[in-house]
């Protein structure tokens, strides 16, 4: 639910999504309104970087973006707390 900047800073915080280098585009920030015109050239552009952040998701964007790491043949955990993010836990490897 954070906002795209506070997600893309706490990622950075903890060391798992690096600093925004316009040369090499190495990482992006999704939202979930973005996530809402997606074709497969846009989720194959996205899922191509290696350090992703979604931001604002739904429960359905949640869902969506595990089964399109699945489709490529990656294992998938997700952590939730909430009931929202139950179709996500069930649908991913690891939950």
């Amino acid at each position: 639910g954070d906002h795209p900047v506070t997600a893309a800073t706490i990622a950075h915080q903890c060391n798992i999504f690096g600093l925004m280098d316009p040369e090499e585009e190495p990482s992006i920030v999704v939202t979930g309104k973005e996530l809402e015109s997606f074709n497969k050239e846009d989720w194959d552009r996205v899922l191509s970087k290696p350090e992703i952040v979604f931001a604002r998701t739904s429960p359905q964007d949640k869902l969506d973006i595990v089964k399109e790491l699945q489709a490529r043949g990656d294992v998938v955990a997700v952590t939730g707390d909430g009931v929202n993010d139950a179709p996500a836990l069930n649908q991913a490897n690891v939950g």
